[in-house]
């Protein structure tokens, strides 16, 4: 005969002198299943835990070959068997009896590939009778040319930003005017020398900004470009002073030190204003340049050659 259902106050009696079960562990075992463990460039350097057991068998299968050699085993003597197949990626252990529970070995596993992640770090947690059988590790590399370009382009932006810091802060200490100029060292014995350019020089047809004027300058240690347009386009103009760029022969470019706009060039403006500063030195600001503007957050260039400075 069935168990008839409990009456709902007695199931709620049931429901209040029920204990409660503790939360399971953030990390589940399953001594059947194989697990899966994704490394990434970003995860690089944490420790991943795998549960063994002596006398009991468990295998790391990688999903890239192995460095030969690069295979490291704390407590090696404590292990009745282990074996690295590097071309496959497979490494495989049994633990002794040697290894009481609560030994946590360290197994350090290197890539033969070079690329990151290198090597990952495993944890042996050892319990008495449950042990993972098969764990596959998934890693995904990322090349250490993409981290070498990466850490190269940061580099450089700093350097951008302190140049920046510090010429801000030499302006704000400076009195202005041509007194400013002469406190700065930009002013020698033949002063700042201008020209005009818009005859010499060329633009690609179709550009959204059209050049009514142009001129350049030098002073000491500088070079200067200063462009009148107008913008054909139908939306603003705002130059990203980050694509500026100043090319001379070969490809050698000057080094921008400032890109200045007072404000974006609305559509149909016949005297936008946009000005490029760059270190040169009396040799190099004697070769003819290529003016390269880029806009923000879009897509479109402007293009100058034949820049040359008096």
């Amino acid at each position: 005969m069935p168990c008839p259902l409990p009456t709902a106050p007695l199931l709620l009696a049931l429901l209040a002198t029920t204990p409660v079960l503790a939360e399971p562990s953030s990390e589940i075992w399953d001594a059947v299943a194989a697990r899966h463990l994704e490394l990434t460039a970003d995860s690089s350097g944490q420790v991943h835990e795998v549960r063994i057991s002596p006398g009991l068998t468990t295998t790391l299968v990688f999903n890239a070959p192995l460095l030969r050699g690069g295979v490291v085993l704390e407590a090696r003597e404590r292990f009745r068997a282990m074996t690295v197949d590097e071309a496959t990626g497979i490494v495989t252990f049994l633990p002794s009896g040697a290894l009481p529970p609560g030994t946590q070995p360290l197994l350090t596993v290197r890539f033969a590939d070079g690329a990151v992640p290198a090597s990952v770090t495993f944890r042996l947690v050892v319990h008495p009778t449950r042990a993972e059988p098969q764990v596959n590790v998934y890693r995904e590399p990322r090349s250490a040319e993409s981290f070498q370009l990466e850490a190269r382009q940061e580099r450089e932006r700093a350097e951008r930003c302190e140049a920046w810091l510090a010429q801000t802060q030499t302006e704000q200490k400076s009195p202005g005017g041509i007194a400013g100029l002469i406190d700065s060292g930009l002013v020698g014995k033949k002063g700042i020398a201008a020209q005009d350019i818009y005859d010499t020089t060329r633009q690609l047809p179709g550009e959204a900004l059209k050049r009514n004027n142009a001129y350049s300058y030098r002073a000491e240690g500088r070079v200067a470009v200063a462009l009148e347009v107008e913008n054909t386009s139908v939306q603003p103009w705002t130059v990203d002073a980050e694509s500026a760029a100043l090319v001379g022969k070969g490809g050698a470019p000057l080094r921008v030190l400032r890109v200045w706009q007072p404000a974006p060039i609305s559509p149909g403006e016949e005297r936008g204003l946009v000005v490029v500063e760059a270190e040169a030195t009396e040799e190099q600001a004697r070769g003819a340049y290529v003016l390269r503007l880029g806009e923000a957050n879009g897509p479109r260039t402007v293009t100058l050659r034949g820049v040359t400075f008096p």
